[in-house]
């Protein structure tokens, strides 16, 4: 329940949230987040969903730097990671 969103909030106030509570969240929840981040952001880069912009995909990773910016010293090797697809995306 940590990591799962409350659908009953509009998306952007569920969007804010997840920032908002990231850091409060137990170690084993900030590896989750890490991870699905990482992989949602991989998958992005590689393919654009239909009927997203380039824009909407930068907003994307500008919103998922935020919540991984919350989660700092408990995974180096992940956190490189999407460090790295952030600084490609000029994020």
């Amino acid at each position: 329940m940590e990591v799962t969103d409350d659908k009953s909030l509009a998306k952007a106030e569920r969007k804010e949230k997840q920032v908002e509570k990231t850091a409060k969240i137990s170690t084993e929840a900030k590896l989750v987040k890490l991870a699905d981040k990482l992989y949602n952001l991989r998958d992005l880069n590689r393919c654009t969903p239909e009927g997203w912009t380039q824009q909407r995909a930068q907003e994307y990773f500008a919103w998922a730097k935020r919540v991984t910016g919350q989660i700092v010293g408990v995974n180096p090797v992940l956190e490189g990671k999407l460090n790295q697809l952030y600084e490609a995306r000029n994020v």
